[in-house]
């Protein structure tokens, strides 16, 4: 017992950031070539390991130990807690959101433990890079995090070599990782200090006596590649030609030579392979061996539980560090993980250039005219990621602020059209926060106005043509603080037909309404969009994915308590786990905003609309009453 306390102590050490440092005694046992996997869907299998790790290891305070056999059996540490995160945001959770019947999570145990968090990024390079990359994943400012800015740690590790302090390829391969996660160039000195370290097998060594090393290998792959290397680039082709010759005779990789396979090597060789476009997810693909796939290979290390499994030679358990691992690489993600933040932030740097130069404001629609709606829009989004609409950014040079636009704007836009344009002008000035309040507020007292459109039949707004209007008067009321007519609500209700408002856009507003109304979403609801979610993940029209539909449905089922940034709504492509969100920050241009569907130009409203997704901060998406899963992991 000594001895395997010991060989921990080591691992625990050697393993702060980078892979477990496998040693003779920790052999991995060979296993049969064939293994049928127990979650053969890669969405099922990565549900159903996030699930395993929340419930079965997560410490009371949110953390995870870095090893140990479960939960509160070993204190949570700074690194371990960082590996859950990386693995969960990859799956598609929120490592924010409370678990059901959990008191804390696991971005909140970082927040208490905010000294150790400090000191860890303080180490080295690796240590900082690993921080921001969970961040990053997170949708968490790493620049502002509890007010420490762990961007600037990362920078500060940084020496004329290129190095990032780091002392070895895993090390500095993860800061750069972590530079490219926040949006930051990698610097080509870091490239060339990495590729100095290459071996002329074209692998990279752990930094503790094993060259030939699949994980360090694998990950520096990543890390060039993000520092917008091409794989044609000679290093990474050697690096290939080196995992090729890896290879393990199940479809898997190994540690090292002479080491049996396992789940974390194969899995770090999987996102590498990810992120070089290559097919390591198909029967047909080129890294079939033995029979099988990567991913066949990895999937086969799972146990029933959800769990990844190790074997050291007293039979397969199950594996904290293992399933960390393996979690990213199920869900076809290499690192860096995509980063929402980042994504929004580049795009508030479309709206900044959008805004009207005089009035403040801005249009709705390519190519229109500034009015008050694209300015409600423009204002929600600039809200949504916790900006203030009146400061000094969203100013003009004539010293007219968005919020003062909108007031502006707002008589002009009224003259015309019913309740769903007063909805939309309260929820801009709900966003714009106070002074301003929907009792006074370009001259109008709203709520009265509101009423006064109210039909007899419970209309705010004409319904000839769908749904959305009425619904945005009704968020706007909802949002405001304000009664909602229950005529309004009963013939929102009424208009519901098998589960359906008349399409994605309309469904995913009324999900919101309803949401905010504390009503739950219809299944029949769920059902209708689970039918039209297009092949790649969103939701749009003709079978194409856009950002206004998209982004509606998000938020929808998001009010409605779902999560659709996780396994559940999400399609397969090419072995990768695509959700709502990958499709849409796929669509976003080179200067943050996203183009216009349906003719040239950049687009406000796609804009803002994706923005209010990326935003989205959802839930994990099931209760306890939904606990254990069914047979089919759903």
């Amino acid at each position: 017992m000594r001895k395997k306390l010991s060989i921990l102590t080591l691992m625990l050490v050697c393993s702060l950031i980078g892979p477990a440092l496998p040693l003779p005694t920790l052999k991995a046992m060979p296993r049969s070539l064939k293994t049928e996997p127990v979650f053969p869907d890669q969405r099922v299998s990565a549900k159903r390991a996030a699930y395993w790790l929340v419930s079965s290891f997560q410490n009371d305070d949110g953390g995870y130990a870095s090893f140990g056999p479960g939960a509160n059996q070993a204190p949570s540490t700074v690194p371990g807690t960082l590996d859950a995160i990386l693995a969960l945001a990859a799956a598609g959770y929120n490592p924010s959101a409370l678990f059901p019947g959990k008191e804390n999570a696991p971005i909140g145990y970082l927040t208490a433990n905010e000294d150790e968090l400090i000191s860890f990024a303080e180490d080295n390079g690796g240590s900082a890079g690993k921080v921001v990359l969970a961040l990053s994943a997170s949708a968490v400012n790493p620049r502002s995090f509890n007010g420490h800015d762990y961007v600037a740690d990362l920078a500060d590790h940084l020496e004329p070599s290129g190095s990032y302090s780091s002392g070895d390829p895993f090390k500095q391969s993860i800061a750069m990782l972590g530079v490219a996660s926040a949006g930051e160039p990698v610097p080509n000195a870091s490239v060339l200090w990495l590729e100095g370290l290459q071996a002329p097998s074209g692998a990279w060594g752990d930094g503790f006596g094993t060259v030939d090393n699949a994980d360090s290998t694998a990950i520096a792959i990543m890390a060039i590649l993000a520092a917008g290397k091409t794989p044609a680039r000679a290093s990474i082709s050697d690096a290939v030609d080196f995992l090729d010759n890896a290879q393990q005779s199940n479809g898997g990789w190994s540690y090292g030579p002479g080491l049996a396979p396992s789940a974390n090597s194969t899995a770090l060789v999987i996102q590498a392979l990810a992120a070089l476009g290559e097919n390591w997810y198909s029967a047909s693909g080129p890294w079939v061996k033995g029979g099988q796939s990567p991913l066949d290979a990895l999937l086969s290390y799972q146990s029933a539980s959800g769990a990844f499994q190790s074997d050291f030679g007293q039979g397969p358990f199950d594996d904290f560090y293992a399933t960390v691992q393996s979690l990213p690489a199920v869900t076809g993600r290499a690192f860096p993980l995509p980063a929402r933040l980042v994504a929004a932030e580049r795009a508030l740097g479309c709206l900044d250039a959008m805004q009207h130069a005089t009035s403040g404001g801005w249009p709705a629609f390519a190519g229109g005219a500034v009015d008050a709606g694209g300015t409600s829009r423009a204002i929600q989004a600039i809200a949504a990621l916790n900006e203030n609409p009146q400061s000094a950014r969203w100013t003009t040079a004539g010293g007219t602020d968005a919020a003062e636009a909108l007031e502006a704007l707002t008589p002009g836009y009224l003259s015309s059209g019913r309740g769903g344009r007063v909805g939309i002008v309260m929820q801009g000035l709900v966003a714009s926060g106070p002074p301003y309040t929907v009792t006074d507020f370009a001259g109008e007292d709203l709520t009265l106005l509101m009423a006064g459109h109210l039909a007899p039949n419970g209309e705010y707004d004409s319904t000839a043509f769908g749904i959305f209007a009425h619904a945005e008067a009704m968020l706007g009321l909802l949002r405001a603080g304000e009664p909602v007519a229950q005529s309004a609500i009963d013939f929102l209700v009424s208009a519901d037909v098998a589960g359906s408002w008349g399409d994605p856009d309309s469904n995913g507003i009324t999900l919101q309404v309803l949401g905010e109304l504390g009503r739950g979403a219809p299944t029949t609801t769920l059902a209708v969009l689970k039918s039209t979610q297009t092949a790649d993940g969103g939701w749009g029209f003709g079978g194409v994915a856009g950002p206004n539909a998209t982004s509606e449905v998000v938020q929808g089922l998001t009010a409605a308590g779902q999560n659709p940034f996780g396994p559940d709504w999400s399609q397969v492509v090419d072995g990768q786990i695509m959700t709502p969100v990958d499709v849409i920050m796929a669509e976003q241009a080179d200067n943050g905003c996203w183009p216009n569907q349906f003719g040239p130009g950049d687009d406000p409203y796609a804009t803002t609309d994706a923005i209010l997704l990326l935003a989205s901060q959802p839930g994990w998406g099931f209760s306890l009453s939904h606990l254990p899963f069914t047979s089919a992991g759903q």
